[in-house]
């Protein structure tokens, strides 16, 4: 009987796992279907995970607020800030290791500089167009240029000495 027990307790399992998923899938867009499936890791930086090229090139390569500015400003008023991209993937030992220090610099900053991360598993193409070759890789963008490129496991204050570069670079 033990063993009619937990064959049956392991199928009502799954059959309330499966049902589960329909009734969440009824109400998550196809397209949100799809990404969710498809991504082989979630953002471990802090940052917001690029989930595709578009949203790369929309986020990263050319800001709302730049394509939609004369002066620099945006709307509202604000600068323009430079995004720090982390390059990495779900494998990566040295990738872990960086997350938590661009996590780091990324509170140190706030409202100086954004941050994204983005897998090279789901998006090989658009770490192939940005010139990464090996990771992790962290570029700082600004107005869709890269300002600063550091290649493999980086220190806190490295990182942030390079974060301040690009910032005082922008404000002469």
């Amino acid at each position: 009987m033990t063993k009619k027990t937990s064959i049956f307790s392991a199928v009502f399992s799954l059959l309330f796992l499966l049902s589960f998923l329909c009734v969440t899938s009824a109400f998550l867009a196809p397209s949100t279907i799809h990404s969710l499936t498809k991504l082989s890791m979630v953002s471990k930086s802090g940052g917001r995970l690029i989930i595709s090229p578009e949203q790369f090139e929309r986020e990263v390569l050319l800001p709302k607020s730049f394509s939609q500015c004369n002066n620099k400003s945006d709307f509202s008023g604000n600068k323009i800030i430079p995004v720090l991209v982390l390059f990495s993937a779900p494998w990566c030992g040295p990738c872990r290791l960086t997350s938590p220090v661009v996590k780091e610099v990324m509170k140190q900053y706030r409202n100086k500089i954004e941050v994204v991360e983005i897998s090279t598993d789901d998006l090989p193409g658009v770490a192939s167009k940005a010139g990464v070759l090996s990771i992790p890789t962290i570029l700082i963008y600004h107005e869709g240029q890269v300002m600063d490129t550091i290649v493999g496991c980086v220190a806190k204050n490295v990182l942030a000495r390079a974060v301040d570069k690009v910032l005082e670079d922008l404000s002469a």
